[in-house]
């Protein structure tokens, strides 16, 4: 069978969904950087941790305040043999810090607000990840559904030419019914794809829903190096962790406590003045109280709890370390090999492009039948699907190496204001 150079036509028409970005393009895929601070901000997980260190800022204060003053006081009536008495008395006490206490007491509360800053930037740090995945899966299902839009529009104008061609003799009923086929099935694949857009979409809007959406979601720009080596990303990203500072502050706070602790077997003294009337007023006085408690079971107890709980901290910040190191491989390795991998699925996609050129050109010349160039048609889009896929993976891998480094959207120095590239 013929075909006309109507298909041939159709074909040249088949073009990638992006054009290739220029530099000023490559953020213009994310969103405005005020609205992505505005929704990091009001997000729960950074509110609870806002929360958190106002308490730790008032546990710091009340570390700083020390014991408390204690009052005491009695009445009690007297029935003796000269007569009927009303006695008062009243202490007033407070414990006393031993020496070294107060000190550590302090640096307890400071390291206590430096973990949850860094727990609060961490925070931030995790829903800027929380954002940046949603709202990447939000663009790759977009642009896999222009992909799967693209391609029921080329079938349906493939339909409508095998039609005319049929209508003119010049195509068997069987060709309509292959590319009838062929069009069913790319109407479900586009049906579907949309329907993960939408899924994309609608979960976006519920989990930052003060980001305002576009209409539609942005397309995405050529994938581009890193731009800095793989020891300076891997150095950005481990000096610039707020989750490792945390760990790291959190097993000194631990040893600070430990060291309190063991401070604390030596048991605080109180001291006071007591104010009495005994005997109706006959007898007053005043006088100085004294106390200290005693037993070491309880303290020397709590004091070996304390101990263990700095020794976990500090395997704990060990540990942080090492999965912060393997996170920022992979962060790196993602990012570089990325921009490889898209590369190559664009030269398939080039690729897959000339030979469908070259099926269409054969079947009009009568060299192949159109169930090959049909093959051949579905084989493009797929190529082009995987190309859009591998555009996808290569942006968010690359966005993921520079939250994980603090490059954008969140801070990295005390200080300092967040800032965009």
């Amino acid at each position: 069978m013929k075909i006309t150079p109507t298909i041939v036509g159709l074909l040249l028409t088949v073009a990638p969904v992006f054009s290739p970005a220029t530099a000023e393009d490559q953020d213009a895929f994310l969103p405005p950087f005020d609205m992505v601070q505005q929704a990091i901000n009001e997000h729960p997980m950074v509110n609870a941790a806002s929360a958190r260190f106002t308490a730790a800022e008032a546990d710091a204060r009340g570390r700083r305040a020390g014991h408390d003053y204690t009052f005491s006081g009695s009445y009690m009536r007297r029935d003796t043999p000269e007569g009927n008495y009303g006695e008062l008395d009243g202490t007033l006490s407070r414990a006393i810090r031993l020496p070294g206490k107060a000190k550590a007491d302090r640096k307890i509360g400071a390291l206590g607000m430096e973990v949850a800053e860094n727990a609060r930037d961490d925070a931030r740090h995790q829903v800027a990840l929380l954002l940046k995945d949603h709202w990447m899966a939000w663009l790759a299902a977009s642009a896999v559904a222009k992909v799967d839009q693209e391609a029921l529009g080329t079938y349906e104008r493939e339909l409508k030419a095998v039609k005319e061609r049929k209508r003119l003799k010049d195509a068997a009923e069987l060709d309509v019914e292959m590319v009838e086929t062929a069009l069913m099935q790319a109407k479900a694949t586009a049906q579907a794809s949309k329907a993960r857009e939408l899924e994309a979409k609608r979960a976006l809007h519920r989990i930052f829903p003060d980001l305002a959406l576009p209409a539609t979601a942005p397309a995405l720009p050529d994938p581009t190096e890193t731009g800095h080596t793989r020891r300076e990303w891997h150095d950005l990203i481990l000096t610039r962790s707020h989750e490792l500072k945390m760990a790291e502050q959190e097993a000194q706070r631990q040893l600070a406590l430990a060291h309190r602790a063991k401070l604390d077997k030596m048991p605080d003294p109180s001291v006071g003045v007591r104010l009495f009337r005994e005997r109706g007023g006959t007898e007053t006085g005043v006088g100085v109280v004294f106390s200290m408690p005693f037993g070491m079971s309880r303290r020397s107890a709590q004091s070996d709890y304390q101990r263990a709980q700095a020794v976990a901290a500090a395997a704990e910040a060990q540990q942080a370390r090492r999965d912060l190191e393997v996170l920022a491989e992979r962060d790196i390795t993602r990012a570089q090999t990325g921009l490889g991998i898209w590369q190559d699925a664009q030269s398939a996609e080039k690729s897959g492009m000339a030979v469908t050129k070259r099926f269409a050109r054969a079947v009009e010349l009568g060299e192949r039948d159109l169930t090959d160039y049909l093959r051949a048609l579905r084989q493009q889009y797929e190529l082009k699907r995987s190309e859009v896929m591998a555009r996808a993976e290569a942006q968010n891998a690359t966005l993921q190496l520079k939250i994980d480094s603090h490059e954008i959207w969140v801070r990295h120095a005390e200080g300092e204001h967040e800032h965009h590239e």
